[in-house]
């Protein structure tokens, strides 16, 4: 009988892990992460005043980001590992502590370093897109399935960002003087959300462990992707005054 349990058991998480393993690559080949917007800002392909443009609307998600795991959290119920798992997580979002080094913290001082004051980052309205993608997220994370939550906030934040802010913060350094330390806040994700992949592709797999999990698991993560396509085409028309082109596949690959 124990035999038979662990045989089970090893082939439950190797059903998990090829799951996992077909679910990144749908997660790299996504639109999202080919988005025209990455191109053209990547290549150094904008003004000063565009970089501004982008950062100013995009800090409505970076402030909000980390509320995301907090509800996730608070749907873990009795699942204390994977409680763990997404507090460890957060614990790098909050700086370890230190108000100074969270990460709107980080981006503060990336605003700052593009000659931004406190009232023309928060003056603007935010841009329906972006808006679009923070209310999905909010939905997901605090869905009572939270199977929605872990694939919006693992397999579709966790892989993409790495690549994504590389390319990001190759633009910003083009178009401007800055420095690497004015950018750290992109420059940090690219090392460290590929340890919370880790962390959080070893949380989801037994939520992946059969077909229903698996299914819900995928649609948290493509309605992330979905939004986050949304986000980028309202990053294109504000930054570049124009409608985003049909995404290209082929711009932008895993690793940066």
């Amino acid at each position: 009988m124990k035999k038979e349990t662990k045989g089970r058991r090893e082939v439950t998480e190797m059903e998990s892990g090829e799951f996992l393993e077909r679910l990144k690559r749908d997660v790299i080949g996504h639109p999202a992460l080919t988005h025209p917007f990455l191109t053209r800002f990547g290549d150094g392909d904008v003004t000063e005043e565009g970089v501004r443009t982008f950062a100013v609307q995009y800090y409505r998600h970076v402030r909000v980001s980390r509320l995301y795991l907090a509800a996730l959290i608070a749907n873990c119920a009795d699942d204390e590992p994977l409680q763990l798992a997404l507090a460890e997580i957060l614990f790098d979002e909050y700086g370890h502590l230190n108000p100074d080094e969270t990460h709107p913290a980080l981006y503060r001082r990336f605003l700052l370093a593009l000659g931004l004051a406190e009232e023309e980052w928060e003056a603007p309205e935010t841009l329906p897109e972006i808006q679009l993608y923070v209310s999905a997220h909010r939905e997901l994370s605090s869905s009572p399935d939270i199977r929605l939550g872990l694939g919006a906030l693992g397999p579709a934040s966790e892989w993409p960002v790495p690549p994504i802010y590389a390319r990001l913060g190759e633009g910003i350094k083009r178009a401007t003087d800055l420095t690497d330390s004015d950018i750290e806040i992109f420059n940090s994700h690219v090392t460290m959300d590929v340890e919370h992949a880790r962390i959080m592709m070893e949380a989801i797999a037994p939520y992946a462990a059969d077909e229903g999990g698996r299914r819900r698991v995928r649609e948290g993560t493509m309605r992330s992707l979905d939004a986050r396509s949304v986000m980028l085409d309202g990053l294109y028309r504000a930054v570049y005054g124009e409608p985003a082109p049909l995404s290209r596949p082929g711009t932008l690959q895993a690793g940066g």
